[in-house]
């Protein structure tokens, strides 16, 4: 059965008095989808910190450089963004002179596109774990899981913190509707039960 979506075409328009470096573009895709920082402390460890973009915590299709497929109930914040600028990426004071126009048009997506952009949620889901670097949801509700299983004390507030994050992803229409055509959203699904049933 094929899912209910939407497909975005979108151009920027950057005035010549704004710089049209690489650099001003690459601002504005990392304003949508995310990107990821490495940051090497004084003692010589290196982090991986993600910074979300408009797109980071939802499912979505990449069509190619300029196109994307969402489920409709995501339009309004992508929207939002293409007019005002407003995003989790850069506090950007004011928008700039630049603008985004689009071209937005209904489509069916095959289930296993749907599946596996549930798939890539998940392996760009992070959470900012007890060791304060990012880990991913799906590893660190397993690392509890063990831990109560072997009767050790755990963090009730990071639980919490980890159980408020997964159940963004499984409340998604599309997760509610495909997980149960991939082993893997099945077991994210089951432990994210077992976990609050504990």
């Amino acid at each position: 059965m094929a899912e209910k979506s939407y497909f975005i075409q979108y151009k920027f328009i950057i005035p010549e008095t704004m710089s049209h470096s690489t650099y001003t573009y690459q601002k504005l895709f990392r304003a949508i989808y995310g990107y990821t920082q490495r940051v090497t402390k004084s003692n010589g460890k290196t982090y991986a910190y993600h910074r979300n973009g408009i797109l980071s915590k939802v499912p979505y299709i990449k069509q190619g450089k300029n196109c994307v497929i969402i489920p409709p109930e995501i339009f309004s914040n992508l929207k939002n963004f293409f007019l005002t600028g407003n995003n989790p990426t850069h506090k950007w004071q004011t928008k700039g002179d630049w603008k985004a126009v689009y071209y937005l048009n209904e489509k069916d997506v095959e289930d296993h596109l749907v599946v596996k952009s549930l798939e890539e949620l998940i392996d760009r889901t992070f959470i900012l774990s007890t060791s304060e670097s990012h880990e991913k949801i799906e590893e660190e509700i397993k690392n509890l899981l063990n831990l109560i299983q072997q009767n050790q004390k755990i963090d009730e507030n990071y639980r919490r913190v980890l159980l408020e994050t997964a159940q963004k992803v499984i409340s998604f229409p599309w997760f509610k509707q495909n997980y149960s055509k991939s082993e893997r959203l099945m077991n994210f699904n089951k432990n994210y039960n077992a976990l609050r049933n504990l």
